[in-house]
């Protein structure tokens, strides 16, 4: 009569959304992050610190975990999954945010 439904979750449906804020979030701090560093806004050693540690580690890594999720989901679950995407986009929100505070 039928096999399963397909898909079985709507995981991969909420991966693209995710995907189109995470791409276009890296992209946006990638260009501007980038300009202001080559610009030479950073007048503090922590402004200028935290710049590079969120364009050089961070950024790479949120779409680090948003490209393995085939991976991680087989190794954490669907919720375990979210919960690691989701706190690795908060800290890199957070250190964008601080590194433009310290920088206005």
């Amino acid at each position: 009569m039928g096999g399963p439904n397909w898909p079985p979750s709507r995981f991969w449906q909420f991966w693209a959304l995710a995907g189109m804020l995470v791409l276009t979030a890296a992209f946006w701090w990638g260009v501007e992050g980038y300009a202001l560093l080559e610009g030479g806004y950073a007048q503090s050693q922590i402004a200028d610190g935290l710049m590079r540690f969120s364009l050089l580690v961070l950024t790479p890594a949120l779409v680090l975990i948003w490209l393995m999720a085939a991976w991680l989901r087989r190794r954490v679950g669907e919720g375990g999954y979210w919960q690691l995407l989701g706190l690795v986009a908060l800290i890199w929100v957070g250190a964008v945010l601080v590194t433009r505070m310290l920088l206005a």
